[in-house]
């Protein structure tokens, strides 16, 4: 693969997660519950650090460099923020339209970074490259499940507090 294709490989990588900065940083401005805003935050510093890791690797092929190895914090998912779910915190966003709908769009962005990555991983041939992609992909599929699995459980919550029961 030439250096324009990788570089616009990395670059779909930083839209998305730009996308999932800005999407995550305009519901923390609304959140309300020291839970709702911690996991916010933890998404947020993630993605900076995932968006920060592809800027790294921009700039070394932009400049002919020798790539460097995948991050450490890439590979310990050990260090994963893991999301306590409460009822309080899926009564926060189940109260509030703009965090339902975080959860909404947070999903479908996942999602696609998740099948972004696995694409990228099959076409590029720089093995640091399409290793460093398949990191990405597992921790966007832990991320798509974690927001699944919270926009689930909220949306039952939404529907118990507006008496849209028994759906």
């Amino acid at each position: 693969m030439n250096k324009q294709k990788l570089l616009e490989s990395i670059k779909g990588g930083i839209k998305g997660e730009l996308d999932s900065i800005n999407l995550y940083s305009q519901a923390l401005k609304h959140a309300e519950g020291s839970a709702v805003k911690e996991f916010l935050e933890n998404r947020i510093k993630e993605e900076q650090q995932h968006y920060n890791f592809l800027l790294n690797y921009y700039r070394e092929i932009e400049d002919d460099q020798k790539l460097s190895s995948i991050p450490t914090e890439l590979q310990n998912k050990e260090n994963e923020y893991s999301p306590i779910i409460s009822d309080e915190f899926l009564n926060k966003i189940a109260s509030q339209q703009i965090l339902f709908s975080t959860f909404s769009t947070a999903a479908l962005l996942e999602k696609n970074s998740m099948d972004y990555y696995r694409k990228c991983a099959e076409e590029v041939d720089e093995p640091i490259l399409q290793e460093f992609y398949k990191k990405l992909v597992d921790w966007e599929a832990t991320h798509y499940e974690d927001v699944i699995d919270i926009q689930k459980q909220a949306e039952k919550a939404y529907w118990q507090m507006n008496r849209f029961e028994p759906f």
